[in-house]
């Protein structure tokens, strides 16, 4: 694996990653999170860390956080002698106690090697949680199996729903050059989720993807262009995550389905009563542990 921390969009939080890797050094190490996917998938690179490492640590996993009311101020559940490590997607925490360390998204500027402007994003806590892994143990199998999710936070962000997530497009590059994942247009998806594309003919990529091999560079981007095109106006999604989903999926090399599609079946069948989803979250951060994959059943 390529050193993380050592892509420029990672330079502003480089002080941040060394205080987080120093908290997890504590005794009686708590790890706390709420039981969403976004936050699961920062605690399962941490505990991937930990484990590879041989350190100790207990976890806790709290109700959504659609379940905690918006003016609830003590997140943090205490313990005492315990040195609690939160993850905050949200930024919900604007004061922690002494013994505890939070995890939450954090802004940075950006500069593309084409162009001399900077851009304005956030680095979410998923891709925090695997600079942060890897430092820990960065030859440890768990943390190089989560490697590829890397970016998913950034995916599960807001951002792209309204245009060009910088961040997005530098952790998928990233991934794809040191070849963690490859990045492949929908019709080479063997099994992509078409549902999540609203208006989008899932027959219609059925023929696209049986023609799709013999065609050359240029018909298969104009039929691309023109499967897309209806699908510009759909309600729901930007744009930007349009033309993710149908130019730039993001695949583990040999699976049979893509990161996005992953995600989208995850969080399709997330319980929404508060204590069905922290039973399995635990369930899923147990599977992720065991196979380095994520699971949409956890039965």
């Amino acid at each position: 694996m390529k050193d993380l921390r050592a892509a420029p969009f990672f330079a502003p939080l480089s002080d941040t990653v060394d205080e987080a890797i120093a908290f997890l050094k504590s005794e009686s190490l708590m790890l706390v999170a709420t039981a969403d996917l976004h936050s699961m998938l920062a605690l399962g690179f941490l505990e991937s860390a930990l484990i590879d490492k041989g350190i100790s640590y207990s976890r806790r996993i709290l109700v959504p956080n659609s379940h905690i009311p918006p003016d609830e101020t003590d997140i943090i559940p205490l313990k005492e002698h315990a040195n609690v490590f939160f993850i905050d997607p949200w930024n919900r925490v604007e004061d922690s106690p002494d013994n505890a360390w939070v995890l939450s998204s954090q802004p940075v500027e950006v500069e593309f090697n084409q162009s001399k402007s900077k851009k304005r994003g956030r680095i979410d806590v998923v891709l925090q949680a695997s600079a942060i892994a890897s430092s820990v143990a960065p030859n440890g199998s768990r943390t190089k199996r989560c490697r590829p999710y890397s970016g998913c936070g950034q995916w599960l962000m807001e951002s792209l729903d309204t245009t060009m997530d910088p961040i997005h497009t530098m952790v998928r590059d990233f991934l794809r050059d040191e070849g963690t994942i490859q990045v492949l247009p929908l019709p080479e998806i063997e099994d992509a989720s078409v549902e999540m594309i609203p208006a989008a003919s899932a027959r219609r990529l059925q023929r696209l993807k049986k023609v799709w091999d013999d065609l050359d560079a240029s018909s298969r981007a104009q039929a691309l262009s023109e499967y897309s095109l209806p699908l510009l106006s759909s309600d729901g999604l930007s744009t930007a995550r349009l033309e993710e989903l149908i130019w730039k999926r993001m695949r583990i090399p040999n699976e049979t389905t893509d990161l996005a599609s992953t995600l989208f079946r995850v969080m399709k069948t997330w319980p929404r009563d508060a204590d069905a989803a922290v039973l399995h979250a635990g369930r899923l951060i147990d599977e992720l542990l065991r196979t380095g994959r994520l699971s949409s059943s956890t039965d």
